[in-house]
Protein backbone atom coordinates (compact mmCIF):
# COMPACT_ATOMS: atom_id res chain seq x y z
CA UNK A 1 0.00 0.00 0.00
CA UNK A 2 1.24 3.50 -0.88
CA UNK A 3 2.72 5.05 2.28
CA UNK A 4 1.12 8.44 1.67
CA UNK A 5 -2.31 6.85 1.21
CA UNK A 6 -1.84 4.73 4.35
CA UNK A 7 -1.06 7.82 6.43
CA UNK A 8 -4.01 9.70 4.92
CA UNK A 9 -6.49 6.91 5.67
CA UNK A 10 -5.17 6.48 9.21
CA UNK A 11 -5.52 10.20 9.96
CA UNK A 12 -8.97 10.32 8.39
CA UNK A 13 -10.27 7.38 10.42
CA UNK A 14 -8.73 8.78 13.59
CA UNK A 15 -10.33 12.19 13.17
CA UNK A 16 -13.72 10.70 12.33
CA UNK A 17 -13.54 8.38 15.32
CA UNK A 18 -12.75 11.29 17.64
CA UNK A 19 -15.79 13.23 16.45
CA UNK A 20 -18.08 10.20 16.77
CA UNK A 21 -16.85 9.48 20.30
CA UNK A 22 -17.50 13.08 21.39
CA UNK A 23 -21.03 12.93 20.02
CA UNK A 24 -21.76 9.54 21.59
CA UNK A 25 -20.46 10.64 24.99
CA UNK A 26 -22.63 13.73 25.05
CA UNK A 27 -25.63 11.82 23.71
CA UNK A 28 -25.26 9.38 26.59
CA UNK A 29 -25.35 12.23 29.08
CA UNK A 30 -28.49 13.44 27.42
CA UNK A 31 -30.75 10.34 27.80
CA UNK A 32 -9.34 20.87 -16.89
CA UNK A 33 -10.59 21.90 -18.96
CA UNK A 34 -10.26 18.89 -21.27
CA UNK A 35 -12.93 16.38 -20.30
CA UNK A 36 -16.57 16.19 -21.34
CA UNK A 37 -19.11 13.59 -20.32
CA UNK A 38 -21.66 12.45 -22.90
CA UNK A 39 -25.38 13.20 -22.91
CA UNK A 40 -27.36 16.05 -21.42
CA UNK A 41 -28.62 15.47 -17.91
CA UNK A 42 -31.59 17.79 -17.68
CA UNK A 43 -32.07 21.11 -16.00
CA UNK A 44 -30.70 20.52 -12.51
CA UNK A 45 -28.44 23.58 -12.96
CA UNK A 46 -31.45 25.87 -13.11
CA UNK A 47 -30.03 28.44 -10.70
CA UNK A 48 -27.95 30.18 -13.31
CA UNK A 49 -24.99 27.80 -13.29
CA UNK A 50 -24.06 25.58 -16.18
CA UNK A 51 -24.33 21.85 -15.56
CA UNK A 52 -21.28 19.82 -14.56
CA UNK A 53 -21.38 18.18 -17.98
CA UNK A 54 -21.21 21.41 -19.90
CA UNK A 55 -18.05 22.27 -18.00
CA UNK A 56 -16.42 19.01 -18.95
CA UNK A 57 -14.63 18.52 -22.97
CA UNK A 58 -15.64 14.29 -24.28
CA UNK A 59 -12.96 11.97 -23.17
CA UNK A 60 -13.69 8.61 -21.68
CA UNK A 61 -13.41 8.65 -17.92
CA UNK A 62 -10.51 6.39 -16.96
CA UNK A 63 -8.16 6.06 -13.99
CA UNK A 64 -5.84 8.42 -15.87
CA UNK A 65 -8.46 11.12 -16.57
CA UNK A 66 -10.78 10.91 -13.56
CA UNK A 67 -8.76 13.24 -11.33
CA UNK A 68 -9.00 16.27 -13.66
CA UNK A 69 -12.66 15.40 -14.30
CA UNK A 70 -13.42 15.43 -10.55
CA UNK A 71 -11.52 18.70 -10.13
CA UNK A 72 -13.80 20.39 -12.70
CA UNK A 73 -16.95 19.43 -10.80
CA UNK A 74 -17.94 21.65 -7.89
CA UNK A 75 -20.57 21.47 -5.20
CA UNK A 76 -23.40 24.03 -5.27
CA UNK A 77 -23.00 26.90 -2.83
CA UNK A 78 -26.43 26.45 -1.26
CA UNK A 79 -28.67 23.37 -1.19
CA UNK A 80 -30.50 20.87 1.01
CA UNK A 81 -31.02 17.11 0.75
CA UNK A 82 -31.46 13.92 2.75
CA UNK A 83 -28.50 11.62 3.44
CA UNK A 84 -28.50 8.02 4.69
CA UNK A 85 -25.52 6.19 6.17
CA UNK A 86 -25.64 2.43 6.65
CA UNK A 87 -23.01 0.36 8.42
CA UNK A 88 -22.77 -3.42 8.24
CA UNK A 89 -21.06 -5.94 10.46
CA UNK A 90 -21.19 -9.68 11.02
CA UNK A 91 -24.74 -10.46 12.04
CA UNK A 92 -26.13 -6.95 11.97
CA UNK A 93 -26.37 -3.46 10.52
CA UNK A 94 -27.22 0.10 11.49
CA UNK A 95 -28.62 3.13 9.75
CA UNK A 96 -28.79 6.86 10.33
CA UNK A 97 -30.83 9.38 8.35
CA UNK A 98 -29.97 13.08 8.20
CA UNK A 99 -31.46 16.16 6.61
CA UNK A 100 -28.63 18.41 5.49
CA UNK A 101 -28.73 22.14 4.77
CA UNK A 102 -25.77 24.00 3.26
CA UNK A 103 -25.26 27.72 2.75
CA UNK A 104 -21.77 28.83 1.80
CA UNK A 105 -19.35 27.56 4.42
CA UNK A 106 -22.13 26.67 6.87
CA UNK A 107 -23.68 23.22 7.19
CA UNK A 108 -26.55 22.04 9.37
CA UNK A 109 -27.25 18.34 9.94
CA UNK A 110 -30.43 17.12 11.62
CA UNK A 111 -29.93 13.41 12.35
CA UNK A 112 -32.57 10.95 13.51
CA UNK A 113 -31.39 8.94 16.54
CA UNK A 114 -32.25 5.38 17.51
CA UNK A 115 -34.26 6.58 20.52
CA UNK A 116 -36.50 8.71 18.30
CA UNK A 117 -34.74 11.97 19.11
CA UNK A 118 -32.98 14.33 16.75
CA UNK A 119 -29.40 15.60 16.98
CA UNK A 120 -28.82 19.03 15.45
CA UNK A 121 -25.33 20.03 14.41
CA UNK A 122 -24.03 23.29 12.92
CA UNK A 123 -20.58 23.15 11.35
CA UNK A 124 -18.51 26.10 10.15
CA UNK A 125 -14.86 26.73 9.36
CA UNK A 126 -12.81 27.82 12.37
CA UNK A 127 -10.70 30.95 11.71
CA UNK A 128 -7.90 29.22 13.63
CA UNK A 129 -8.05 26.15 11.38
CA UNK A 130 -10.28 23.12 11.13
CA UNK A 131 -13.95 23.55 12.03
CA UNK A 132 -16.16 24.48 14.94
CA UNK A 133 -19.52 22.85 15.60
CA UNK A 134 -22.52 23.53 17.80
CA UNK A 135 -24.53 20.46 18.89
CA UNK A 136 -27.93 20.20 20.59
CA UNK A 137 -30.80 17.73 20.80
CA UNK A 138 -34.50 17.85 19.97
CA UNK A 139 -36.06 21.19 20.99
CA UNK A 140 -33.62 21.78 23.83
CA UNK A 141 -31.87 25.09 24.35
CA UNK A 142 -28.70 23.61 25.88
CA UNK A 143 -25.93 23.25 23.32
CA UNK A 144 -22.27 22.27 23.32
CA UNK A 145 -19.31 23.44 21.29
CA UNK A 146 -16.95 21.08 19.47
CA UNK A 147 -13.74 22.33 17.92
CA UNK A 148 -11.13 20.29 16.05
CA UNK A 149 -8.42 21.00 13.46
CA UNK A 150 -9.52 17.82 11.66
CA UNK A 151 -13.30 18.26 11.82
CA UNK A 152 -15.18 18.84 8.55
CA UNK A 153 -18.85 18.93 7.61
CA UNK A 154 -18.32 15.70 5.63
CA UNK A 155 -16.98 13.97 8.73
CA UNK A 156 -19.91 15.24 10.78
CA UNK A 157 -22.23 13.70 8.19
CA UNK A 158 -20.15 10.49 8.09
CA UNK A 159 -19.65 11.05 4.37
CA UNK A 160 -16.62 9.96 2.35
CA UNK A 161 -15.06 13.00 0.68
CA UNK A 162 -14.77 12.25 -3.01
CA UNK A 163 -12.36 15.17 -3.43
CA UNK A 164 -9.68 12.87 -2.00
CA UNK A 165 -9.71 11.14 -5.41
CA UNK A 166 -7.76 14.13 -6.71
CA UNK A 167 -4.89 13.18 -4.40
CA UNK A 168 -4.77 9.46 -5.24
CA UNK A 169 -1.92 8.13 -7.40
CA UNK A 170 -3.27 6.67 -10.65
CA UNK A 171 -2.08 3.21 -9.66
CA UNK A 172 -4.38 3.22 -6.62
CA UNK A 173 -7.49 3.71 -8.82
CA UNK A 174 -8.80 0.32 -9.96
CA UNK A 175 -11.67 1.58 -12.12
CA UNK A 176 -13.18 4.86 -13.28
CA UNK A 177 -15.93 5.52 -15.80
CA UNK A 178 -19.16 7.33 -16.54
CA UNK A 179 -22.36 5.54 -15.51
CA UNK A 180 -25.87 6.03 -14.17
CA UNK A 181 -26.87 5.11 -10.64
CA UNK A 182 -30.54 5.33 -9.62
CA UNK A 183 -31.13 7.38 -12.75
CA UNK A 184 -28.39 9.88 -11.82
CA UNK A 185 -25.50 10.38 -14.26
CA UNK A 186 -22.27 9.94 -12.31
CA UNK A 187 -18.52 9.76 -12.45
CA UNK A 188 -17.69 6.41 -10.85
CA UNK A 189 -14.41 5.74 -9.08
CA UNK A 190 -13.25 2.54 -7.38
CA UNK A 191 -9.96 2.25 -5.53
CA UNK A 192 -7.55 -0.65 -5.49
CA UNK A 193 -7.80 -2.79 -2.35
CA UNK A 194 -5.22 -1.42 0.05
CA UNK A 195 -2.89 -3.32 2.34
CA UNK A 196 -5.57 -3.43 5.06
CA UNK A 197 -8.23 -4.85 2.75
CA UNK A 198 -10.25 -1.65 2.17
CA UNK A 199 -11.84 -0.60 -1.14
CA UNK A 200 -13.76 2.67 -1.64
CA UNK A 201 -16.37 3.30 -4.31
CA UNK A 202 -17.72 6.74 -5.24
CA UNK A 203 -20.60 7.84 -7.47
CA UNK A 204 -20.38 11.62 -8.03
CA UNK A 205 -23.31 13.37 -9.70
CA UNK A 206 -22.29 15.12 -12.92
CA UNK A 207 -25.10 17.66 -12.63
CA UNK A 208 -24.80 18.73 -9.01
CA UNK A 209 -21.15 17.91 -8.33
CA UNK A 210 -22.31 16.24 -5.10
CA UNK A 211 -21.53 12.75 -3.88
CA UNK A 212 -24.58 10.68 -4.81
CA UNK A 213 -23.48 7.38 -3.30
CA UNK A 214 -20.40 5.78 -1.74
CA UNK A 215 -19.45 2.37 -0.41
CA UNK A 216 -16.57 0.96 1.58
CA UNK A 217 -15.65 -2.72 1.46
CA UNK A 218 -13.33 -4.62 3.74
CA UNK A 219 -11.91 -7.89 2.47
CA UNK A 220 -14.70 -8.00 -0.11
CA UNK A 221 -17.52 -7.39 2.40
CA UNK A 222 -19.66 -4.25 2.37
CA UNK A 223 -19.22 -2.40 5.68
CA UNK A 224 -20.45 1.12 4.81
CA UNK A 225 -22.88 2.70 2.36
CA UNK A 226 -23.79 6.36 1.86
CA UNK A 227 -26.78 7.38 -0.25
CA UNK A 228 -28.23 10.85 -0.87
CA UNK A 229 -31.57 12.12 -2.06
CA UNK A 230 -31.94 14.57 -4.92
CA UNK A 231 -30.64 17.97 -3.83
CA UNK A 232 -32.83 21.05 -3.74
CA UNK A 233 -30.48 23.71 -5.03
CA UNK A 234 -31.92 26.89 -3.59
CA UNK A 235 -31.22 29.54 -0.98
CA UNK A 236 -31.72 28.24 2.57
CA UNK A 237 -33.61 29.91 5.41
CA UNK A 238 -31.08 31.82 7.52
CA UNK A 239 -32.81 30.72 10.74
CA UNK A 240 -31.60 27.17 10.09
CA UNK A 241 -28.05 28.28 10.85
CA UNK A 242 -28.73 29.71 14.29
CA UNK A 243 -28.09 28.04 17.64
CA UNK A 244 -31.05 27.40 19.98
CA UNK A 245 -30.40 30.69 21.77
CA UNK A 246 -30.72 32.60 18.49
CA UNK A 247 -27.03 33.35 18.05
CA UNK A 248 -24.90 32.55 15.02
CA UNK A 249 -22.20 29.99 15.64
CA UNK A 250 -19.47 32.46 14.67
CA UNK A 251 -20.67 34.79 17.43
CA UNK A 252 -20.84 32.06 20.06
CA UNK A 253 -17.62 30.20 19.36
CA UNK A 254 -15.62 32.11 21.91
Amino acid sequence: MDKKRSIYLALGFGALLAVVILLLVWSGRRQSQGIVLPESQGDSASVGEESGESRLNTLAITPETVRPAISILSRPVTYSRSQTVETFWSGGSGQSLSQVYVSGGRTRLDTQLADGGVRHMLVEADPDGGSVAGVWYDDGTDWRLLRSPDLTADMAGRMLSYETVQELPVETIAMADYRKRDGVSCVYVETVEDGEGYVDRYWVSVDSGLLHMAERLWNGNLIYRFTAGAPEIAAQDESLFLLPDGRALEDAGG
